[in-house]
């Protein structure tokens, strides 16, 4: 998870814990189960923050492991092909051969 998004996430949690604490201190309850429901808020909240920006966590360093994989096969598919070539043209030049760059 990107920067950026880890802290818009953490604004958004912030943004609906203090919407969740004026809620209930508005509330008509008293002020023990008022403490006990924003503490049990607040703990709730932080859990699946953890676990949201966990699975964000695994799921970046699988898309990072996957697009290396794939940008070193290109690499190599490509460097395989760029060899081939220049072995094409050195037999060419070698037998005396005209060598078309428009080919």
């Amino acid at each position: 998870m990107s920067e950026r998004g880890k802290g818009e996430f953490w604004a958004f949690a912030a943004g609906l814990l203090a919407g969740g604490v004026v809620a209930l201190l508005y509330a008509p309850a008293k002020g023990e189960d008022t403490r006990k429901k924003i503490r049990e808020g607040a703990e709730d909240t932080y859990h699946k923050g953890e676990e949201i920006y966990g699975k964000g966590k695994a799921e970046a360093g699988k898309i990072y492991h996957d697009g290396r994989e794939k940008a070193e096969k290109i690499y190599a598919d490509g460097r395989t092909k760029v060899e081939d070539t220049v072995e094409f043209v050195k037999e060419k030049m070698h037998r005396g051969e005209k060598v078309d760059p428009t080919v």
